[in-house]
């Protein structure tokens, strides 16, 4: 039973054809329905569609009779063909593959018998080949075995490659046999057996020698073979080895020749022996005292080493060994040559050079009759010649590491702290005409007396050069300018320029020239006692504070300068100078105490200054570095502007008249400053470095190599070692004492030399080269850098000490208010004023005097700059906090000694309340000097009530 369809499948469509129809028929009969009548009507059905076929047939055929029997025609005629090629094809393959009668049969059954013909004329050619080959090797063989053993080595050569050819071709059938297996290994037996003869027979002739201290190189023309009676030259020795044992051989005489012999000539004195007999041939080496004989006398030796080779051994070599084997001992002789004799006798000293020079002139000789005509080198590869013709740049290249070395020395080298020497510099001065014309441009004197906002005119905080040529400090001018009664000074002196200076560099020129009779010199003081800002002495801050209880009364004249130079003012008798002669300079002493002001007034009322009326007020100055004459200068005629016209010529009409100008040159001042032992070792290596750089310039010595050629003047390399000595040391120094260089004192003592070998290297570097000059220039530049970085690397180590402390201790001076608070940041503010006093004390006498005063004022205003952020950030500051505030900050009131060479130059609040109330200040404006005042005074209520009247305006000018 077929297989039911699943009902979801599509079914096929109904066929169209006959017999599909009826078997679909027949498909969908039942039992029940299949019966007779359904048969029938199958097979009627089946018949009638048979005769409709045919009848449509016989249609077709009859509509196109003719094509049809055509084609009916031709394929009865297809029929007929075929059956012919059937019974063609039949027949040959009869006649073709028949086992006894075929073509093929017959044909493979000749072809089998030739090729058995053929392999047997083969087997027995080969076979004939084979005996007559074993033959040849067996006669061979034997030969070769009676030329060994009758020690006729040079014949048995020729015999081992006779046998080797013949091993060499034996056919490919015959090379794997257990016979020539055995020919091969007895071949190889005795020409071993020959190649040890012939070395031995080498070794015996070529030998070198040892006899206590002596040694040398026999030679033997033959020698017997061994085991036999044969005698056998050394030339038919060294053309019968083999390649490769002659090169072997050849290797191990070469390095022996050049460490037993050249070598050693080259770097010992010897005494050479040469002794030759029948067939023997010696050169014997015989060492002697290393301080007899000269290096020329090794140059000698080689040349009768080499002349005793060439006859007795390189003629014997084989053409085609001898002239590489004579080659390769040149590059040994050369280095040898080159690093024991001439390396080695190179003068350390110009003195020497010229019996260097003929020592050289040998070597070249030497090269051009051993190197070039006995060794047989190339005569273009010259080296020798070469390294003679820059002799110049070898011996400067060599005295320059001897000299690096000796700076290496020196700057690596421990030295004592106390190995220090004190260099002075001068402050240029700055010209002060004592007459200065009276200008008669209308200028208003408009422009900021004072100098707080003139900061690209200033020069307080700028560093001073002191490497160029150590000549800049700060001035101690006469800040006030008054005169005195007892020093005899008339009405006619001028005040001093300058004024306060707060950050005003502009010089005043003064109307008449200042006569200073009293000469103040410096001598060893006794250290004063420190003065706080209101001018009583500072009591100790960890004791109870009581600073502000004398408040309204002024300061006393006493000293609050810290000198940590020692300097105290004296007042030693002045000297009359001479009737005729000019006032002499002022000294550069501190200025005086601004007393009598009353008097000072008047005399300001009587002469004019630069031209001012007599309301305009004296000049003030505080002790400040010295400005550069160009720029004092410069300042010194925009002043001649600012100071056109005076007060008085505004108020009377009235002009005065000019006057000649004469300049009165102050003595420059001096400041000193420590710098290391080493540096000055260092300076003295360079200027004798360049000095011997010059000599080699301009000396004539090396005018005879010949074709010398340089590509730099001479003396120029050896020069260039000095800027490499301070490279050195600024390369060396830092690294190797880094530990050291942590403390301030060495720190600063380190910038303090790099400052002072700037100078120096300016100093010596004319005369010199231009390159020279350049290299220099950058050296100091590179120095005078180095200085002022470490200089300022000291200060920040110093500046975050402080912060620390201040971190740590005060903790941004919370809760003060508190005791235990307060207690804790009062012993950091304590802390921090004992750091800033021992960091004073470590520099006293290391730096400057300029530099001094910067280093402790940076520290002290990174301390400042830190309580006062700190206290900006408190959020709320009660009433007991302030006044606690108040006290913690009038600790570092005892700082003010350190910043203050006298007492005398501090003028008081008193001075400028008298000064401003007769009108001597109009010049200023009045926030001037309120600015003023609050700068130099500390904050109490005797400041408040000046700077109330100071707001109040300037009084009006009395008629």
């Amino acid at each position: 039973m077929a297989f039911p369809i699943p009902a979801h499948l599509p079914r096929r469509a109904s066929p169209q054809d006959v017999s599909s129809q009826i078997l679909s028929k027949i498909d969908a009969a039942t039992n029940r329905t299949l019966n007779a009548a359904l048969t029938a009507s199958w097979v009627s059905e089946l018949d009638e569609t048979i005769t409709l076929t045919k009848l449509r047939l016989h249609e077709r055929i009859q509509g196109d009779l003719p094509e049809f029997q055509r084609q009916s025609a031709a394929a009865r005629s297809v029929q007929e063909r075929l059956q012919t090629l059937t019974t063609n094809v039949d027949t040959l393959s009869n006649s073709v593959s028949h086992s006894e009668t075929g073509l093929v049969p017959n044909l493979v059954r000749t072809l089998t018998g030739h090729a058995e013909l053929a392999q047997q004329s083969t087997d027995a050619r080969v076979e004939h080949e084979a005996l007559s080959h074993l033959l040849a090797c067996r006669k061979s063989l034997k030969s070769l075995e009676g030329l060994v053993k009758e020690g006729r080595l040079s014949q048995a050569v020729g015999a081992c490659r006779e046998v080797e050819a013949l091993i060499e071709g034996t056919p490919a059938h015959l090379n794997e046999t257990r016979i020539m297996v055995d020919v091969k290994r007895k071949f190889r037996a005795w020409a071993a057996r020959n190649d040890e003869q012939l070395s031995d027979a080498y070794l015996r002739s070529v030998a070198i020698s040892h006899h206590g201290a002596s040694q040398g190189i026999i030679l033997h023309a033959s020698v017997q073979v061994r085991q036999s009676d044969a005698v056998i030259e050394l030339s038919a020795i060294l053309a019968s080895l083999s390649p490769n044992s002659l090169s072997g051989h050849l290797s191990t005489l070469r390095r022996d020749l050049t460490s037993q012999f050249i070598d050693l000539i080259s770097t010992q004195h010897v005494t050479t022996t040469v002794s030759s007999e029948a067939l023997d041939h010696t050169f014997l080496l015989t060492p002697v005292a290393v301080n007899e004989g000269a290096p020329i006398s090794r140059l000698e030796n080689l040349s009768s080493f080499f002349e005793f080779l060439s006859t007795h051994l390189f003629s014997d070599l084989p053409p085609l060994q001898a002239l590489s084997f004579t080659r390769s001992l040149c590059k040994p002789t050369t280095t040898s040559v080159l690093n024991n004799v001439l390396l080695t006798s190179l003068p350390s000293s110009f003195n020497l050079l010229s019996p260097f020079l003929k020592l050289a002139q040998e070597a070249v000789a030497f090269e051009d009759r051993i190197l070039v005509g006995v060794l047989g080198n190339d005569t273009n590869d010259r080296p020798l010649k070469a390294w003679v013709n820059g002799l110049s740049g070898h011996y400067e290249r060599q005295r320059r590491m001897q000299i690096l070395n000796r700076s290496r020395e020196i700057v690596v080298a421990w030295a004592e702290p106390s190995d220090t020497f004190l260099v002075e510099v001068d402050v240029v001065p700055v010209a002060t005409p004592s007459v200065v014309p009276v200008q008669d441009e209308d200028t208003s004197p408009q422009d900021d007396a004072w100098g707080f906002d003139d900061e690209k005119g200033s020069t307080t905080d700028t560093l001073i050069d002191e490497s160029m040529d150590e000549k800049i400090s700060p001035v101690k001018d006469d800040a006030w300018g008054f005169d005195d009664d007892d020093a005899g000074v008339g009405a006619d002196d001028t005040v001093d320029e300058n004024g306060w200076g707060f950050e005003d560099d502009i010089p005043v020129e003064s109307e008449q020239e200042l006569d200073v009779s009293d000469v103040i010199p410096e001598s060893p003081p006794t250290p004063p006692p420190v003065i706080d800002g209101n001018g009583e002495p500072e009591p100790d801050p960890s004791e109870a504070w009581g600073w502000n209880e004398d408040e309204g009364v002024p300061p006393e004249e006493e000293s609050a300068w810290d000198d940590p130079w020692g300097d105290e003012p004296t007042a030693p008798v002045p000297e009359e100078p001479p009737a005729g002669t000019p006032p002499a300079a002022p000294p550069m002493s501190s200025p005086k105490v601004a007393t009598r002001l009353e008097k000072a007034l008047n005399k300001g009322k009587k002469k004019h200054i630069n031209g001012s009326s007599a309301t305009s007020s004296p000049i003030i100055m505080s002790p400040q570095p010295m400005q550069s004459t160009s720029t004092a200068n410069a300042t010194t005629a925009s002043m001649n502007g600012h100071y056109a016209k005076s007060p008085s010529q505004l108020h009377n009409g009235t002009p005065l008249t000019k006057r000649p100008s004469r300049l009165d040159m102050r003595v420059p001042p001096k400041e000193t400053y420590a710098a290391s032992g080493r540096s000055k070792l260092i300076v003295r290596l360079a200027e004798d470095v360049l000095a011997e750089g010059k000599h080699i310039a301009s000396s004539s010595i090396f005018s005879s190599l010949p074709s010398a050629e340089s590509y730099t003047p001479l003396g120029t390399t050896l020069s260039l070692a000095a800027p490499a000595v301070f490279d050195l040391y600024r390369a060396v120094y830092p690294v190797k004492f880094s530990k050291d260089l942590q403390s301030p004192e060495t720190g600063m003592r380190f910038a303090n030399d790099c400052a002072y070998l700037a100078g120096e290297v300016e100093r010596i570097k004319n005369g010199t080269s231009t390159l020279v000059v350049e290299r220099l220039t950058e050296v100091a530049r590179c120095l005078r850098v180095l200085s002022d970085s470490w200089f300022h690397d000291v200060l920040v180590r110093e500046q975050k000490t402080l912060d620390t402390i201040l971190t740590a201790g005060a903790q941004g001076f919370k809760y003060t208010g508190e005791q235990d608070r307060y207690d804790e940041c009062e012993g950091a503010m304590i802390q921090v004023l004992k750091e800033v006093r021992r960091l004073a004390s470590r520099l006293k006498g290391i730096v400057t005097k300029t530099k001094y005063y910067k280093a402790i004022g940076m520290a002290v205003e990174a301390a400042l700059a830190r309580i006062l952020s700190d206290i900006l950030a408190l959020p709320d500051i009660p009433e007991v906090e302030s006044h606690r505030l108040s006290e913690l900050c009038h600790i570092f009131n005892a700082m003010e000694g350190l910043f203050v060479e006298d007492t005398n130059q501090e003028a008081s609040m008193a001075d400028i309340t008298y000064l401003f109330e007769e009108g001597a200040l109009v010049d200023f404006q009045v926030d001037e000097l309120v600015r003023l005042v609050r700068a130099l005074f500390a904050d109490t209520p005797l400041r408040t009530n000046t700077i109330a009247k100071l707001m109040g305006g300037h009084p009006v000018p009395r008629e």
